[in-house]
């Protein structure tokens, strides 16, 4: 009776439990691992995930092109296709981001034979080729949305390195009616069922549905983080390449410094609220994403990424992990060279994300 009590507790707390003994980390699901060549999308889909809780487990999800194929055709798919982040000079002080993530300033340059970067007038991005349009957005909602980019590139830099990040180049149009961004996105031949924001990495543009004011900031966020990843990384499991989006669109920014607040999928108590995979179930769901429940891979997605970045030795895993897909942006990393990378960087990780499931989702300085 007391068990029963405590499990009744839990539940209506929000909190999340195994009640299964945890099985070996990452072990091998021969009917679930994913390819190398596995066929996926050509665009990326914010789904609509600030609708009511009762609606969220009714997406629908539509057969996508096979991205590879996109990315050959157009020829984005080429080691090291985006430009260098360099430092750049005004009035006599250079400023350039270490490898921490830092913005460093100074009157003297950061490294000899470095080439300089200098930002177009009245820029607030320096890292971004960024476009902002809609007919109904204002002033504020663009310069707030380049804060939180630029410390997003910030954060990025910080797990990856500076030599690795690349400059990115983004067109993102925020359309006022959902009749308008349904005809637009399909217009581009993609799917906007159940989506609020869509990214044609081919085209370097994302298509936003404009709703309240934070959600079509979110949006924008992830679909722009998206536009990172492909820059950066090219190709990834699409568990990697959205946990990243979850995790970067709470940002918020003061005084130039960025936190990411886990708001949107925690309950009041600050507890995981939903179901969430394990990582090897998460890993290996790349070949059934689509036929599975979004809400759920979203969820599970945010999660791991989120327990990566809350320590040392999760962050060392992410960038051994990005740097590894760096390497062949033309395709994705399969189910057993994920298992490697993450088991050789962060041996006792399964317990580690139990205890995280287990505890409340803090804030994370960028």
């Amino acid at each position: 009776m007391v068990v029963f009590s405590a499990l009744l507790y839990l539940f209506f707390d929000g909190r999340q439990f195994w009640l299964e003994e945890v099985k070996p980390y990452l072990s091998q699901q021969a009917n679930t691992a994913s390819k190398p060549d596995s066929q996926t999308d050509s665009s990326y889909t914010k789904v609509q995930s600030r609708t009511p809780q009762k609606q969220a487990d009714q997406y629908t999800h539509q057969a996508r092109g096979d991205h590879q194929h996109a990315l050959r055709r157009f020829g984005r798919c080429q080691p090291h296709v985006g430009e260098r982040v360099k430092y750049r000079v005004e009035q006599g002080i250079y400023t350039w981001v270490d490898s921490n993530g830092v913005t460093n300033y100074s009157d003297q340059k950061p490294a000899r034979g470095a080439k300089t970067y200098q930002p177009r007038s009245s820029r607030v991005l320096d890292y971004f080729d960024l476009e902002i349009s809609g007919q109904t957005i204002s002033n504020q909602f663009k310069n707030t949305l380049s804060s939180r980019l630029n410390a997003i590139f910030r954060g990025y830099t910080g797990i990856v390195g500076l030599k690795a990040m690349r400059k990115v180049t983004l067109r993102i149009q925020v359309l006022p009616s959902r009749g308008l961004y349904e005809r637009t996105v399909k217009a581009y031949g993609g799917e906007p069922s159940g989506t609020a924001g869509v990214y044609f990495g081919t085209k370097n543009t994302a298509f936003v549905e404009q709703t309240s004011y934070e959600a079509t900031m979110q949006t924008a966020i992830h679909e722009a983080v998206h536009a990172i990843n492909q820059a950066v990384i090219g190709f990834s499991p699409r568990w990697l390449n959205e946990g990243l989006a979850e995790y970067f669109e709470t940002v918020e920014v003061s005084m130039q410094v960025g936190e990411v607040k886990p708001n949107n999928h925690i309950a009041k108590s600050g507890y995981i609220k939903g179901q969430v995979l394990r990582p090897s179930q998460l890993i290996g769901a790349e070949d059934t994403w689509q036929s599975s429940d979004p809400a759920t891979l979203y969820r599970s997605s945010w999660a791991f990424v989120h327990f990566l970045m809350s320590s040392s030795h999760g962050k060392q895993s992410l960038k051994a992990l990005m740097l590894q897909e760096q390497k062949e942006p033309c395709s994705s990393l399969d189910y057993a060279n994920v298992k490697r990378v993450l088991n050789g960087s962060y041996p006792n990780m399964q317990s580690a994300y139990a205890m995280f499931l287990n505890a409340q989702a803090k804030p994370q300085r960028l």
